[in-house]
């Protein structure tokens, strides 16, 4: 990455829309702008129609360094769309004397001019990449700072207190009662402050994804019609028959606020028919990757038809829901739920306590942190370090381990932001973030 050079890129999404905006960043920004529109450049914050030389007019916008987005000298050219006119633009702007953006230069350098903070970074492509809007909330909240001064905060009273210990250093007498019982308190709220956060990471993290709900069971046990009964719609095809379903079907479910993937699977029995044994060992993997289990057994089946812990044995952690289907034919699972959903149905009864259950499963109950996993590791680091001082303080451990301690989590803490006063964020953790980025972010 450049530090001097003038960069250019496309700022703008897919080219079929209406309009594309052209972004140069740099210190040469007005002058290359200047080489490829006709006229004098528009005053600073103005947007002003100007033609492009050999091509066509643009509405042309000068931000000056430093109150720009990237903390430099920004034009945009703002032209019509289309893949064609808009590389004829770029390649001009390239002639001029630009460079081509890297993958997130432009978000690069609004952090290296102090623009942004990291985790502000962080949450631009956060926004780009939500597909929930609980992930879209959450990547706004990270872009306007919120994580950022909860952190610095938090960063600050660390650095207070191992300012504080450090000045005590050479004179340890003077530290009395009152004082190492202040340092251990600060200590265990700091730590405590910290846990807090790292406790509503899951809860954050599952907001932001999409919750996979997998229905599994035996073969002929109806979970293709309760797939579809759950959807409103037919979506996976249904038939008496035994092993109609071979292969695993998703499809997209709103569910008590959640956005959800409901995942219809083969029925699950030894086969000797080689895509069935494929099409089992598809079910298979997505109970292993379930956040949700829907575990369906026909009430036309004998109890032992299935032994579900056996199948379930691979789940990790996911919760399970224990369905028994074609309530119409009697109960052999009191203790189950009990639905309607066989093919004949057209309208299946007694979904309103499964729909209950799967929205209590995948609830979302307490905090919810906003940190990205990135942010987790340095908080759980941080975390440690806190409470490494806290018990070192306890044991009247000399303080030169103490501030050591607290040296360390002050670090972490400011590698979440990257305004760390102990020392740059690394290079290669920069480039892991910023490389995720698209041209012309």
């Amino acid at each position: 990455m450049s530090e001097h050079s003038t960069i250019v890129g496309v700022a703008t999404g897919t080219p079929d829309g209406g309009v594309a905006v052209v972004r140069l960043s740099g210190p040469r920004a007005g002058a290359i702008a200047g080489a490829v529109i006709e006229g004098r450049l528009p005053p600073p914050r103005t947007l002003a129609l100007r033609p492009l030389v050999s091509l066509e007019q643009a509405l042309v916008v000068v931000m000056p360094g430093p109150r720009s987005f990237t903390g430099e000298d920004v034009v945009e050219l703002h032209v019509h769309a289309g893949a064609l006119n808009v590389a004829q633009v770029v390649d001009a702007v390239l002639g001029a004397g630009a460079v081509a953006a890297a993958p997130g230069e432009f978000t690069r350098r609004a952090f290296d001019n102090r623009r942004l903070s990291l985790d502000q970074a962080e949450g631009i492509a956060a926004v780009i990449g939500a597909q929930t809007q609980a992930a879209l909330d959450q990547a706004r909240r990270l872009v306007a700072g919120e994580l950022g001064r909860e952190v610095e905060a938090v960063r600050d009273r660390v650095a207070r207190l191992r300012i504080e210990i450090e000045a005590n250093l050479d004179f340890p007498e003077d530290v009395d009662a009152r004082d190492e019982a202040r340092f251990v308190t600060t200590a265990a709220a700091l730590g405590a402050e910290v846990e807090r956060w790292l406790a509503g990471f899951e809860r954050g993290r599952r907001a932001r994804t999409r919750a996979r709900v997998v229905i599994a069971g035996p073969p002929n046990a109806g979970k293709s019609a309760l797939f579809n009964a759950l959807l409103g719609r037919r979506r996976a095809l249904v038939s008496a028959r035994a092993g109609t379903t071979r292969d695993y079907v998703e499809a997209e479910l709103s569910l008590g606020g959640r956005e959800l993937i409901l995942v219809d699977t083969a029925g699950l029995r030894a086969s000797t028919d080689a895509i069935e044994v494929a099409g089992v060992e598809l079910g298979r993997e997505q109970i292993a990757g379930a956040d949700v289990i829907v575990w369906v057994e026909g009430a036309d089946q004998p109890v032992h038809a299935a032994a579900p812990e056996a199948e379930l044995s691979g789940a990790r952690g996911a919760a399970v829901i224990r369905v028994e289907n074609k309530l119409d034919l009697g109960r052999r699972r009191p203790s189950w739920i009990g639905v309607r959903a066989a093919p004949a149905d057209t309208e299946p009864v007694e979904l309103s306590l499964l729909r209950d259950a799967l929205a209590e499963a995948v609830a979302l109950g307490g905090d919810q942190w906003i940190g990205l996993a990135r942010h987790r590791d340095r908080a759980r680091e941080a975390a440690d370090a806190l409470v490494e001082a806290h018990g070192q303080l306890r044991d009247g451990v000399g303080l030169e381990l103490v501030a050591l301690s607290l040296a360390v989590a002050e670090r972490n803490l400011g590698e979440i932001t990257g305004r760390t006063g102990l020392g740059p964020v690394g290079e290669e953790v920069l480039h892991a973030i910023f490389s995720r980025f698209c041209i012309g972010k």
